[in-house]
């Protein structure tokens, strides 16, 4: 087993507490198939010895590898990798590890699949359920984002980055459905992290923002097919511009 042993504590960056290290060390070896499905990681004052933490450290990190899905401890038998389909890829973090260790393009393809089908639902129920807050709410994240495109030598791409998101987190929050928003949200947080590494292509941005001020004028209509064909359109555009 070649799990790679932590730097000093000096050397991590303070912002992040020491059980997330591990979580992440250990999550990011299941990822990249270190540990297969099955595998027994070492027991425990191996671990400990290994990651430079103590007991209480450890117990905390299984603890939330297990809830992702991706280890189960049984006495006698000790800490088994669990099998792909037990994972948790809904996870926000799980889908961060899939995307550092994986072929970056087939996770925005998965990724971007997924997000037609919760967004475009989110879009079609945000025009039947938003309250008029929510509706002047999404029109000024539009605002906003139309802004960011305004003005090429002021252009700045991490704030276009966040503008988009969160005009379209306004629209799953419209949409009224925890769950659906939280999938989409999820979703959206993974392809945040994956754009930073984009080409930063403000034409193709600025040819995206007419589906975006679609979408709101649909919502603001309450014309749930509308605001749904618009959300697919603007897919169909996200999907031509992937990196084939």
């Amino acid at each position: 087993m070649s799990m790679q042993r932590y730097n000093s504590m000096n050397t991590r960056p303070m912002h992040k507490k020491l059980y997330e290290y591990v979580v992440e060390e250990i999550g990011l070896n299941i990822m990249r198939g270190e540990t297969a499905p099955g595998d027994t990681l070492p027991n425990e004052d191996a671990l400990c010895q290994q990651y430079g933490v103590s007991r209480g450290v450890l117990r905390e990190a299984t603890k939330v590898l297990t809830q992702k899905g991706l280890i189960r401890t049984q006495p006698k038998v000790g800490t088994r990798i669990q099998a792909r389909e037990n994972w948790n890829l809904f996870d926000a973090d799980v889908l961060l590890w899939k995307l550092k260790v994986g072929d970056k393009l087939d996770f925005l393809k998965n990724v971007t699949e997924v997000r037609r089908i919760i967004e475009s639902e989110a879009a079609r129920y945000a025009a039947q359920r938003a309250g008029e807050k929510q509706i002047d709410h999404i029109r000024a994240c539009y605002e906003r984002l139309a802004g960011t495109l305004a003005d090429a030598k002021r252009y700045d791409y991490d704030t276009y980055l966040e503008s988009d998101m969160a005009f379209h987190t306004a629209i799953l929050d419209a949409s009224r459905n925890e769950l659906l928003a939280q999938i989409g949200y999820t979703m959206r947080q993974a392809v945040h992290t994956a754009r930073k590494a984009d080409i930063h292509d403000i034409d193709t941005q600025r040819e995206s923002l007419a589906f975006h001020l679609s979408m709101l004028e649909a919502i603001a209509a309450r014309d749930p097919e509308k605001a749904y064909q618009a959300s697919r359109e603007m897919f169909r555009q996200v999907w031509e511009h992937l990196p084939m």
